[in-house]
């Protein structure tokens, strides 16, 4: 699976991160750690393989 995220640099800076690629570190570890599902369970243990893009407008 792929994950795209198109952000302006104003939103980066409005969800503290310096570059696309701290933005980007920021999604995966809420990914993995902060979704959980109805079962209790985190994204790491019920998504499939994905990776994260994100593009700065």
């Amino acid at each position: 699976m792929r994950i795209g995220v198109e952000v302006t640099p104003a939103e980066l800076q409005e969800m503290g991160a310096d570059s696309a690629d701290e933005l980007k570190l920021m999604l995966i570890e809420q990914i993995d750690e902060g979704v959980v599902g109805d079962d209790g369970e985190a994204g790491a243990d019920w998504l499939s393989g994905y990776t994260v893009d994100v593009f700065v407008q």
